[in-house]
This record gives C-alpha cells, sequence and structure tokens, in this order.
C-alpha cells in the first residue's frame, strides 16, 4: 500500500464487536477466530505499531474495487477541514456530523465518494454489504446528497487501494486487525471509533493461538458516475 512503512509485530486475528443503541459502548468478549476473513464485510483496524502518518489510528472500510487485481478501502474515521458544501453547493441540509468531508486515503485525493444508507439500491449505488451503499464521482455523490431518503452517509475524498500480495503481506506482518464490518459503526461518531476497535483486536491476538489463514475477495464490478 502507498505510504505504508513502520515496524510491525506479529500474529493478528479477527475482532467480534458488539455496537450499543446510540454509539460505540462496549465491546463483548472476543471469540477465537481460526481466519482473517476478507471475503465478508471487514474493516481493517490499524494495529498500535503502525506509525505510518497517513493511517495511523486509521479504521478502513474495505469497498468493491473496480480492478480485479486491486482490493480498495476509505478511511471512516478521519474528517477533513473541507465542508462538503465546499464541493457540492447545491446540498440538501446535512446533520452536523455530516456536513465535514472525509479524507479516505491517498489515492485519488481529489475523487470524491459516499457512503450511504439505503433500502434498495439507487442509481449507479453499489452495496457494500446490509443496508451501506457507496457512490463514486461528482455527479453520483450530488445525486445522493440531494435525496433526502438517505439520512445517515459520509462525503469521502480518497481510497487507500493494494495489490492482493501487499494486503496479504500487511495483514500477515501485522499491519492491521480485520474486524466484522456493521453499519452502525460505519455511520458513527469518529472520534472513538479507532480505540474502540483496536482494544478487540488487542484481545483476540491475546487470546489467538495460531497465525490465521487469509481469504481475500474476488470483488468485480463495472461502476458507472
Amino acid at each position: 500500500m502507498r505510504g505504508f512503512s513502520s515496524k510491525l509485530r506479529g500474529r493478528v486475528a479477527a475482532g467480534l464487536l458488539v455496537v450499543s443503541t446510540a454509539m460505540i459502548a462496549t465491546l463483548a468478549t472476543a471469540q477465537k477466530a481460526q481466519s482473517t476473513d476478507l471475503t465478508t464485510p471487514s474493516f481493517l483496524v490499524a494495529t498500535r505499531d503502525l506509525q505510518d502518518p497517513l493511517f495511523q489510528h486509521a479504521v478502513i472500510l474495505m469497498i468493491p474495487s473496480t480492478e480485479p487485481q486491486l482490493l480498495a478501502g476509505v478511511i471512516i474515521n478521519s474528517p477533513a477541514k473541507a465542508r462538503v458544501r465546499d464541493m457540492f453547493p447545491q446540498a440538501r441540509q446535512l446533520k452536523s456530523t455530516q456536513e465535514t468531508m472525509y479524507l479516505g486515503g491517498p489515492v485519488e485525493p481529489d475523487e470524491a465518494s459516499v457512503i450511504f444508507r439505503a433500502s434498495s439500491s439507487p442509481g449507479s449505488a453499489t452495496r457494500i454489504f446490509d443496508d451501506a451503499y457507496v457512490a463514486t464521482g461528482h455527479d453520483a455523490v450530488a445525486g445522493v446528497l440531494k435525496d433526502p431518503r438517505f439520512a445517515d452517509l459520509r462525503v469521502i475524498l480518497g481510497k487507500a487501494q493494494w495489490l492482493r500480495d501487499q494486503l496479504y503481506s500487511e495483514v500477515m506482518r501485522g499491519a492491521w486487525y480485520v474486524v466484522p464490518a456493521k453499519s452502525d459503526l460505519v455511520f458513527s461518531d469518529p472520534k472513538d471509533l479507532w480505540s474502540t476497535l483496536v482494544q478487540g483486536g488487542d484481545l483476540q491476538e491475546a487470546e489467538a493461538g495460531q497465525a490465521p489463514a487469509l481469504n481475500l475477495p474476488q470483488w468485480r464490478f463495472d461502476a458507472t458516475n
């Protein structure tokens, strides 16, 4: 992955999370995981040893990639200084937590995407999991921002991207915890997201008896903006 450099530690295992009704509250006792599975909806959570300033304390939501040989994700806990209305002046009134754009990663930093919740696929959006969707490109994002049906959303600039072998190596060397993704976490207050998730990863790592196998996704789709 671009910008990746740090002294990393050994074994990694997946965390198991519970979510409170309003925001992240507590972690249930983790169950031992026998695999690190990116074929299911996942967060990559930076471990404490990852010191790269681009990804330190990052929580990355894995999203479908437009290129079969690449894996992609967006950082969801790094608010930017720019407001959504700076790029999309015609956007409807948003919640205070949605007024700010987010920095999704160092790749294509000027390209906007929006992650949002919907009961069914709207237009060119792609389903990530459950009721979470992503749309990429200025026109697609503008369409979501104008639609009052979408109450939960994040506008994100850029993304993180890996060759498959790169991500495999980083996870196996201890750069990332792989944690099941939940919609409530995606759209929660980003302030304490990393600290909550990394605690679960630390606990799971302490309980793991062996290095995990890594299952990588075979995503392929055609994007229309």
